[in-house]
């Protein structure tokens, strides 16, 4: 089955690793703050970075800052009491959730899936851990054919896990890990038969309350008001914005539907540095590293030295990243209203650097210069990715916009941005695009890169 295209560039996007640098040199905490503020201040200036950014380090908040609105229609700025859309940051929540009934003896990890969902398919072959490791072969129903159609109405969790479950696994239980929200839709249901409480309400008394975290919650009733909610966008033109496609965030329940601040997130955290919510002995078994998410976690033992557990969250309009080094007791969070993974790639590892004192990845240029409307135009015309891009051999055209291109690709477009004559800044996946040529000056195609990975596409 195949993926859309957004969803399968975003999650090679988000397994991007730093290489270990040098050793760590432990800087002042006001060095720190001053250094993340000069690094951010591009991105926010650009219109690339909207959103709170916050860092802590041994209970201490070293940065919080804000940059753009939580609305723009309304001149709204956003603040840190400005609730985000955390998506995928939610199934930590829902991992916790879990271990907790398996503390309390309600459930064990081990059980098969048809001990709770009797009647689903294969589920007698499917553990709980499956679930939770994104081992159980279950396709993700983001990649099910007419999804967005079927997320603008709200639903119920027996009608969500409908909409997947009697499609063929993609592999064996346990025999890979590949990432699927359908996973975390069913550890909800789950939850609720087992405690007798739905999602919502167990979250609220299990976790948020013990935390301390007063502005978090479910957004499953599109009816509802959210004080201080931020609104999604996705990065338009140069610098602007548009609304993000709808989506009634109820179909994210167990997965991402979550909204939360960036206090709230860092008391998520200071709790998990305690037995509130879990046993130290139940997330050292856990909690461990893996080639893909794990318990709600990308983990990694070594990363610039230091042991990482990092959340990460992409839905329509909104980017979230919870970062937490356990063992230097530091924490990085960035919460945006925008669809841009900008904050996860690279600020994220830029933040990392600079509070580990490492070398700092230089940014990429941002500033749009003028180009002359004929050599955007020269630019313009359709193109096709070799087969070892994220969707192999995709194609796409480029279009001479007032002064920029528009990249249509599958079923998104991107803005490129010209930082020079031949390069771009592509705002939605924050890739550097540049033109090449023949020896006579003709166009014959461009070079993107995302992170640490090169494509290379010909003009068609």
């Amino acid at each position: 089955m195949k993926r859309p295209v957004l969803a399968v560039v975003l999650q090679v996007a988000c397994l991007i690793l730093l290489s270990v640098s040098a050793p760590c040199q432990a800087l002042p905490d006001k060095e720190i703050a001053n250094r993340i503020q000069a690094y951010l201040q591009p991105f926010g200036k650009s219109g690339n970075l909207i959103g709170t950014v916050f860092v802590a380090r041994g209970g201490r908040i070293l940065f919080r800052q804000s940059y753009g609105m939580a609305n723009y229609e309304l001149g709204v700025p956003n603040s840190s009491q400005t609730r985000y859309h955390i998506a995928s940051v939610s199934k930590p929540f829902t991992a916790a959730a879990i271990l907790q009934l398996q503390e309390q003896g309600r459930l064990s990890v081990s059980d098969p899936l048809s001990k709770y969902l009797p009647g689903f398919p294969n589920g007698d072959r499917i553990t709980l851990d499956n679930l939770l490791t994104h081992r159980s072969g279950i396709p993700d129903i983001n990649g099910i054919e007419g999804i967005e159609t079927f997320e603008r109405s709200p639903h119920t969790l027996e009608q969500i896990i409908a909409k997947f479950a009697g499609l063929p696994l993609e592999f064996a239980p346990g025999y890979k890990q590949s990432y699927s929200n359908s996973n975390y839709n069913l550890l909800a249901l789950i939850l609720e038969k087992v405690s007798g409480e739905n999602y919502a309400e167990y979250l609220r008394r299990h976790i948020f309350e013990p935390a301390g975290m007063k502005d978090t919650g479910l957004d499953d009733n599109a009816l509802r008001l959210i004080p201080n909610a931020a609104s999604g966008y996705t990065p338009a033109g140069i610098s602007g914005f548009e609304k993000a496609p709808y989506l009634d965030w109820s179909n994210k329940t167990g997965n991402g539907n979550l909204y939360s601040t960036v206090d709230d997130l860092y008391r998520f955290d200071r709790a998990l540095n305690t037995d509130i919510l879990l046993k130290r002995a139940t997330q050292q078994k856990y909690f461990v590293e893996a080639d893909d998410n794990f318990y709600g976690w990308y983990i990694w033992n070594q990363r610039l030295g230091h042991r990482l557990l990092a959340a990460r969250g992409h839905g329509p309009g909104f980017t979230a990243e919870l970062a937490r080094y356990p063992d230097d007791d530091v924490t990085i969070i960035t919460l945006c209203n925008s669809y841009g993974t900008v904050s996860q790639k690279p600020l994220s590892e830029a933040l990392e650097a600079i509070v580990f004192g490492q070398d700092v990845p230089p940014a990429p240029p941002q500033r749009a210069i003028a180009v002359p409307e004929t050599l955007l135009s020269s630019y313009a015309g359709q193109y096709q990715y070799g087969p070892d891009y994220f969707d192999p051999n995709a194609k796409f055209t480029l279009t001479a916009k007032d002064g920029f291109l528009l990249m249509d690709i599958g079923d998104r477009h991107a803005a490129l941005v010209p930082v020079s004559e031949t390069a771009f800044l592509e705002r939605t996946f924050f890739g550097q695009i540049e033109m090449t040529k023949d020896a006579s000056g003709k166009v014959t195609g461009l070079t993107c890169n995302y992170g640490n990975k090169t494509f290379t596409a010909h003009r068609l």
